[in-house]
């Protein structure tokens, strides 16, 4: 007899001795003809021969439960041999209980629930096998065999749906797990909070190369679609390759690390340079800022620093921004054609500082550009031959069409 003092999958000794045991209550409580209770007799008695044939075939049949250790595995299949020719076709309590157990350690050594179901009907043929040979030695007529095996098998219906639906909880479960202990570990290596030992051995777990360099990425989660669809786009779920990289929802963005910079990506995205995963939080720093910038420029698709140069300095700092606007925007309102003005002037520098091509480009006759800038001038105090004006004057105007 199998000692079930021991835990069994997260069920302690104390519980799987209970559930044995009310099995077996369950069994003697039911009414039957001598014959079948004399049937039910001889596999109970012999229920580790009957065990050890149920867990060979199981195991022929499905490598994945080879790795199931083989005191687990027999403890489990003697409870379900017990329960399953007690004699009832309802589950009570203890036996959802120990049915839920069971399939919870299932789906935590990684057995699929179609293998697992599997694993059951496999178990049901050989039981009813064992049932024949024993009726035969016993003598027992064809009919009271049909009897256990319609109970059995009655019970077990009930017993794999219950089952089915238990494993698939669990894997939820364990799903959610995985997913929030990647989201800790993109967060901790984008911030640099996590030790050298640390970050190497999370990459590893993930089957991630943690000697390799990494470009840190931040994408604007849009309305058009779940995440999921962006995460492909950038390259995060791609079943054709190994993993290039994980993300996680940081603050209402995707953000994460890819081994490569993303290509003709549906959205806004910024990405960093690319860094070890000890330096990835300076990766980021800049993936953010790249981000930020895009967004504010009305830009679709995936950018760096270096794609969006000086802009990205123009979009972050305010305060150089404000300075400026009330030293080349402020004094324009006077007279009310600051849009004009500005228009004006905007052009110009986008065409070179060329007034022909700028009158052009406006419709405007060449000496209505010219008097535009010089009242520019005037308002300002500024003159656009000096080259720090020009600069600073581009910035302001950059900024003043930004979205922040």
């Amino acid at each position: 007899m199998k000692d079930f003092r021991a835990p069994v999958n997260g069920v302690d000794g104390d519980s799987a001795s209970a559930l044995v045991a009310v099995s077996k209550s369950q069994g003697a409580q039911t009414i039957r003809p001598d014959s079948v209770s004399r049937l039910v007799g001889a596999l109970l008695d012999d229920h580790a021969a009957v065990v050890g044939r149920v867990r060979s075939v199981i195991r022929s049949r499905l490598p994945v439960y080879r790795s199931v250790a083989d005191e687990a595995l027999e403890a489990e299949l003697e409870w379900v041999l017990r329960s399953a020719v007690g004699g009832r076709e309802a589950l009570h309590e203890p036996q959802i209980a120990g049915l839920a157990a069971i399939c919870e350690a299932r789906a935590r050594d990684g057995v699929p629930v179609d293998d697992m179901l599997r694993a059951w009907r496999i178990g049901v043929e050989v039981v009813v096998e064992c049932a024949r040979e024993a009726a035969r030695r016993l003598g027992v007529d064809d009919a009271r065999v049909l009897e256990l095996v319609q109970s059995a098998l009655a019970w077990s219906d009930i017993a794999m749906a219950t089952s089915a639906k238990a494993h698939r909880r669990t894997e939820r479960a364990l799903a959610l797990e995985a997913e929030e202990s990647d989201a800790e570990f993109v967060r901790g290596a984008l911030m640099g909070s996590l030790p050298v030992a640390e970050l190497r051995m999370h990459a590893e777990l993930r089957g991630l190369d943690p000697g390799a360099e990494y470009v840190a990425v931040r994408a604007r989660l849009g309305g058009d679609g779940p995440h999921l669809r962006l995460e492909q786009s950038l390259g995060f779920q791609d079943p054709a390759h190994s993993r290039r990289g994980l993300c996680a929802l940081l603050d209402g963005d995707l953000a994460g690390f890819l081994i490569e910079p993303p290509r003709d990506v549906e959205g806004v995205v910024g990405f960093g340079p690319p860094r070890p995963l000890t330096r990835l939080s300076e990766s980021y720093r800049m993936a953010a800022r790249a981000l930020v910038t895009a967004e504010a420029c009305g830009l679709r698709g995936a950018y760096d620093i270096a794609a969006l140069g000086l802009r990205t300095a123009v979009a972050i700092d305010a305060d150089v921004g404000e300075l400026l606007r009330k030293r080349y925007l402020e004094p324009l309102s006077v007279g009310g054609s600051s849009r004009e003005l500005i228009a004006t002037v905007r052009t110009y520098l986008a065409c070179g500082m060329h007034v022909e091509r700028t009158a052009t480009r406006l419709f405007v006759h060449q000496n209505t550009v010219r008097y535009r800038l010089a009242r520019f001038e005037e308002l300002t105090g500024a003159s656009l031959r000096d080259t720090e004006v020009v600069t600073e004057v581009w910035w302001v105007l950059e900024l003043a069409a930004m979205r922040l």
